[in-house]
């Protein structure tokens, strides 16, 4: 009998699952992020997530290059980032619009997590 408990406890290990972090970073999907540039925009979302991923113990890579589409004076970036957790690796796609507005300022939105 011990033994199928211990394999159903590392069967619930391994299904570990990242959805209250999801659910956090799409709280922050409310919160838009000024600057001067998308560099600027992008470390400011960097660094935020990174503090997020912290708080539930997890470690974040981030691509060296994401998804890019542009529409005028809009940029739209998917980011597929990979969640290290306690037990396993998780992908996630971060899609952020960047969009310029007056005088070449910039604002970033969280649009999706998927």
């Amino acid at each position: 009998m011990k033994t199928k408990e211990t394999i159903k406890q590392r069967k619930v290990r391994s299904n570990e699952s990242i959805s209250a972090f999801k659910e956090e970073l799409r709280a922050l999907s409310f919160e838009p992020i000024y600057g001067e540039s998308v560099k600027d925009i992008i470390m400011r979302f960097t660094t935020k997530i990174q503090e997020l991923a912290e708080q539930y113990g997890y470690e974040i890579d981030f691509p060296k290059k994401a998804e890019v589409e542009t529409d005028g004076n809009i940029y739209y970036f998917v980011y597929n980032i990979k969640v290290k957790t306690k037990m396993s690796v998780k992908k996630l796609k971060i899609s952020i619009q960047y969009i310029m507005y007056d005088n070449n300022q910039w604002v970033g939105l969280i649009t999706g997590i998927k």
